[in-house]
């Protein structure tokens, strides 16, 4: 029997992309997003490539559409051999600068549970040898000014990933966390458009193409590794954050883009 795989945020970027290279691999792919359009441009592009995939416009906060994924699902097939929870969203501006409460809570909403409850509702057609693959980022790991609703959102993903990892190691099903760090895709470039001045980027170097990350990623989710650094620039921020305390946050605190007096 084929293996299936179901990606959430899969209609673009690197969901598509981990979509595209899965299908490759001889799964059958669900794609799951909220816009109808980009879905089924996603799903006909898949197709087009000799994949054989489909797709399911469910908003991930949505606990009624995922229970009628699972029962699809299960229907078809009684299992999900691979989940992919790529679904997320950013907002790059100063904590301070939020006017409305809600503008902070969507992005926890949308991306730490966005996150959860898929995997709550799936987690009953994942059998032995099944993987779970979480997108946090480079920013849930360390916290990065004007993106405090953000690195918190992904934060979580990495700990739930970590402990739903020690709950499922005696049914033998493989959790991993992916921090990519900056990489070229639609929610990036909609992230730079509305950053201030002092946010962007102040390297010239060119960034990673989605196809890649996902490629390193894939590549490196195998085995007892839990999380997965495709980027050099992530591994830094490890390797800074494993300093002493106070050496730690002057490095960090230097390297890394914060606002002036002036900026705030």
């Amino acid at each position: 029997m084929k293996k299936v795989a179901l990606v959430t945020g899969g209609s673009s970027g690197l969901g598509l992309e981990l979509a595209r290279r899965l299908g490759n691999l001889g799964y059958i792919i669900y794609l799951l997003a909220r816009n109808q359009e980009r879905l089924s441009l996603a799903v006909n592009e898949l197709r087009t490539e000799g994949i054989e995939a489909d797709g399911f416009p469910i908003d991930v906060l949505d606990e009624r559409g995922l229970l009628s994924v699972r029962e699809e699902l299960c229907t078809l097939y009684s299992k999900i051999d691979y989940l992919v929870l790529n679904a997320g969203i950013v907002k790059s501006k100063l904590f301070s600068s939020y006017e409305e409460s809600a503008d902070l809570r969507q992005q926890l909403d949308v991306n730490l549970w966005g996150t959860i409850l898929p995997t709550y509702v799936m987690l009953p057609l994942l059998k032995p040898g099944a993987k779970v693959l979480m997108v946090s980022s480079g920013g849930g790991l360390t916290g990065i000014a004007g993106y405090a609703a953000y690195c918190a959102s992904k934060a979580g993903i990495v700990n739930f990933g970590e402990a739903l990892r020690r709950e499922l190691l005696c049914k033998k099903i493989s959790v991993y966390v992916a921090c990519p760090g900056d990489f070229d895709s639609p929610m990036a470039q909609e992230a730079e458009k509305e950053a201030p001045r002092w946010m962007k980027k102040q390297s010239s170097a060119k960034l990673m193409k989605a196809v890649d990350v996902a490629g390193k990623i894939l590549t490196k989710a195998v085995g007892s590794r839990f999380l997965i650094l495709p980027a050099g620039e992530v591994k830094m921020l490890m390797l800074l954050k494993r300093l002493p305390g106070t050496l730690s946050d002057k490095i960090l605190d230097a390297i890394l883009p914060r606002p002036a007096a002036s900026d705030t």
